[in-house]
């Protein structure tokens, strides 16, 4: 699999044979973080220090911060968050790869619908506050996920309302 875009993640007998008392995990020239492990594991806070002082090493005071090696360390780890995620999509299969684009997709229709409704209910100043109570009692995950279906429609997405038994019929009518 192509990780060019990503660090060289190192294996669990290097971590395990290395020891923090005695050196840095890897050196910038030889730099390699855990992408299997926890994001903030001994080994990737040594790796942030390391990145750091490199950082800090090129490009202090380029653009008129004075950054510090606590700073630049601490916004190296939350980039580690997103680098794990990249490394574990690109370990899922094909199929896998599919389903998750679709939850995310499914979530992100459930969450415009949500502020959509929202916005809308706190609009109607006759009934703003039980409407308002009632969305957010529902919450996004109250929200339908309707499936979409761009086959046969020149491309533009179709939405089909699912009628389910468990459904409140109340609710539905109302949103």
């Amino acid at each position: 699999e192509d990780h060019k875009d990503l660090p060289r993640p190192v294996g669990q007998r290097e971590i395990s044979g290395w020891d923090p008392k005695r050196r840095p995990c890897c050196t910038i020239k030889d730099f390699r973080i855990d992408l299997e492990g926890l994001p903030r594991s001994e080994w990737n806070k040594s790796a942030a220090l390391v990145f750091a002082a490199e950082y800090l090493k090129r490009h202090q005071g380029h653009q008129g911060e004075n950054l510090t090696l606590e700073y630049v360390s601490e916004a190296w780890l939350t980039h580690v968050l997103a680098l794990k995620t990249r490394y574990k999509v690109k370990q899922l299969d094909e199929l896998d790869r599919k389903e998750r684009k679709a939850r995310n997709r499914r979530r992100q229709r459930k969450h415009e619908l949500y502020s959509r409704r929202l916005q809308t209910a706190h609009e109607y100043k006759d009934i703003k506050d039980r409407a308002v109570f009632i969305v957010e009692s529902l919450g996004q995950d109250g929200m339908s996920s309707d499936e979409s279906d761009h086959k046969g429609h020149r491309g533009e997405a179709t939405y089909y309302i699912l009628d389910k038994d468990w459904h409140s019929k109340q609710i539905t009518a109302w949103l």
